[in-house]
């Protein structure tokens, strides 16, 4: 898909999900095969009038139907819910990282918000129970070549003793101090998949959502609407602290106070800035200037274009390496990008002969890259 369409459905999206769209929806397959694929497909169609809804082409409806949907979502919640129970009995504290800790504090219903896996943060002390009760209680097994990967049927479980991947690229660990121990120290006991969990403070969790989202280039809008309803619901926190007169440390003061503590201002400034924007997310702009980064002449130029609504290939590696603290460091990092550990390497390659198969994979890779190259220079001078 050329960069003007992609640049419009974005736009479309967004409207969409604001609750403005007025006009008549277009018919165009691609419209609907993309807002699917973005990943807020129930929920922008939750903000549409019913005669809105009545004009989405048949094909996709049958292939979304939402009580299907729905089904799977208590699906996954009762599985997750399985999970729990057995850690919670065995005193063994995990954290459910988005999926259905973001579906059941952020969405109404919670079965608009879709994912595939159960993204569980452990705290490393605890890794050797944590997978006995995996195998020998519910019976999850370590998956082919990802070590930290466990299935049973369809159902799959993500293992994390570090949060942002640090254990897989070395060169992370220098973008900010965020850890597993911040995680466990800010968390707050709630329900989840009905029954006892940890969640994520928002101090902790918006800027680690804004990692995430930049670590993937914000290529999937549903990552940026997560932040938004995490930004609403701190908005209204606040207000409700406000009206009953509750003098409580927290808030928008808070979620500052972790952004800059673990040093993650430029990927919240993206992610806040365009939310702000195109999502009506209630940022204060004081949180805007404070995080703002220090931007060179093609960093402008990046960030112009990421609030036009286009996904920039490789952005997150070219900002990350910005994040660097030193030019040896930025070195380090693209020579851990481009020739990571044998994990990566293995997992890259898709089977096969490692070698064979990862330069393979990485000569395509560096070919398609030069013409980005090329391409990126062209837009370098003709934007603003």
């Amino acid at each position: 898909m050329n960069t003007v369409k992609q640049k419009q459905l974005r736009r479309n999206y967004c409207q969409m999900l604001r609750g403005e769209w007025a006009s008549e929806l277009p018919q165009d397959m691609d419209f609907w095969y993309m807002l699917r694929s973005e990943g807020v497909f129930f929920c922008a169609c939750k903000k549409l009038s019913e005669a809105q809804r009545q004009q989405i082409p048949d094909e996709i409806m049958k292939g979304m139907d939402e009580r299907a949907y729905t089904a799977s979502s208590l699906r996954m919640k009762h599985a997750l819910g399985h999970i729990l129970r057995e850690l919670n009995a065995a005193h063994v504290p995990v954290i459910c990282l988005r999926g259905q800790a973001l579906a059941e504090s952020l969405y109404e219903p919670a079965s608009m918000r879709a994912y595939s896996d159960f993204d569980l943060l452990f705290d490393q002390q605890n890794s050797l129970v944590l997978k006995q009760i995996l195998g020998n209680r519910l019976m999850y097994r370590p998956a082919d070549k990802f070590p930290s990967l466990f299935k049973k049927g369809d159902f799959i479980i993500d293992l994390h003793s570090e949060p942002l991947g640090i254990e897989r690229m070395q060169s992370w660990s220098h973008l900010t101090p965020l850890r597993a121990p911040d995680f466990f120290k800010h968390a707050e006991t709630g329900m989840l998949a009905s029954e006892e969990a940890l969640y994520i403070h928002p101090r902790v969790n918006l800027p680690y959502l804004c990692f995430h989202a930049m670590k993937h280039s914000f290529d999937r809008l549903i990552w940026l609407y997560d932040i938004a309803l995490l930004a609403e619901k701190i908005e209204g926190d606040v207000k409700r602290n406000i009206e009953k007169n509750i003098e409580k440390r927290g808030g928008w003061d808070a979620v500052l106070e972790g952004i800059c503590e673990y040093k993650l201002e430029r990927p919240c400034f993206y992610a806040l800035a365009y939310v702000q924007e195109h999502l009506n997310a209630p940022v204060p702009g004081y949180i805007l200037e404070a995080i703002r980064p220090d931007m060179g002449f093609v960093e402008r130029r990046l960030f112009a274009r990421h609030m036009k609504f286009e996904v920039i290939p490789y952005l997150a590696e070219r900002l990350f390496a910005r994040m660097q603290p030193s030019f040896k460091h930025r070195v380090e990092f693209w020579r851990e990008t481009i020739y990571p550990s044998d994990e990566i390497r293995a997992q890259i390659a898709g089977g096969g002969c490692v070698k064979c198969g990862f330069i393979r994979r990485r000569i395509k890779q560096i070919t398609r890259a030069c013409l980005f190259f090329v391409r990126e220079c062209y837009f370098l001078f003709r934007h603003p």
